[in-house]
């Protein structure tokens, strides 16, 4: 019998559009408070503005107003379904949330259906992922993102990591952490977990031996630090995952 990570299963692949052009990809995953269900990816995937700047992205100036997604299907064939999201009203305006100090390339956008109503599965990472795992500079992590072309099977690559910045001082500090790990455009609101396969440190300090693995979900991953060339340090950086749920209490859509 074939199985998959259940991990595998959190990521969705993201397509931005312009009505019918497409303009780039990137990565999101679910999210769920109660009974709404919430798609999670980078400011930046859906403003399609640099967070710092604020400068458009394309030279063109094109930023989308659909997300072509797919999700998994739940008659364990493996397939996908296509939905396409709306992410901007009927004025143009954003749909999605964003922190009220708009400090974070976090955008939070309520999922327009309902699980039910679809032939899909939802693995919202809160849920999953909640192990009280340590995370401590120099952990191995996982990004779990697209960087490549999305087609089938559309399932993410998992792109090792780790830690290269106290990750206690993030909230203290630029509520991101850094990373040591190289990267592509496309994994752009990919979730970043840790998992312990055996011997667990978790907290408050003690080593919990399990004979199943552990994962803690830590952030979202949104790039490699700006360089002035390409060749320099790959250090990408990772939002405090801490920051979702400041943005759904919230409630502020973007400008």
């Amino acid at each position: 019998m074939t199985t998959l990570d259940q991990f595998t299963l959190t990521t969705v692949p993201l397509e931005q559009y312009f009505d019918n052009t497409p303009l780039g990809q990137g990565t999101g995953f679910m999210w769920k408070i109660r009974d709404q269900y919430y798609l999670v990816t980078n400011w930046h995937v859906l403003s399609m503005c640099d967070f710092f700047t604020r400068a458009n992205l394309r030279k063109d100036a094109g930023r989308p107003n659909i997300l072509r997604t797919l999700f998994n299907a739940r008659t364990g064939s493996f397939d996908k379904q296509r939905w396409d999201i709306k992410i901007r009203d009927d004025d143009d305006k954003p749909l999605w949330l964003v922190h009220p100090g708009r400090r974070a390339d976090i955008a939070v956008l309520p999922i327009p259906f309902k699980p039910e109503e679809l032939i899909i599965g939802l693995y919202p990472l809160n849920i999953l992922a909640n192990a009280a795992l340590r995370i401590e500079i120099g952990m191995e992590v996982f990004i779990l993102g697209y960087p490549f072309k999305i087609e089938p099977p559309a399932y993410p690559v998992w792109k090792r990591g780790s830690i290269a910045s106290e990750p206690q001082l993030a909230r203290m500090t630029t509520d991101y952490m850094l990373v040591d790990t190289a990267s592509r455009p496309g994994m752009s609101g990919a979730p970043v977990i840790r998992r312990s396969w055996t011997n667990h440190m978790v907290d408050p300090g003690v080593v919990a031996l399990v004979d199943t693995p552990l994962n803690k979900f830590i952030g979202v991953y949104s790039g490699r630090m700006p360089t002035n060339h390409p060749h320099e340090a790959q250090i990408g950086l990772v939002w405090d995952g801490s920051l979702i749920d400041e943005i759904i209490a919230g409630n502020i859509r973007d400008e």
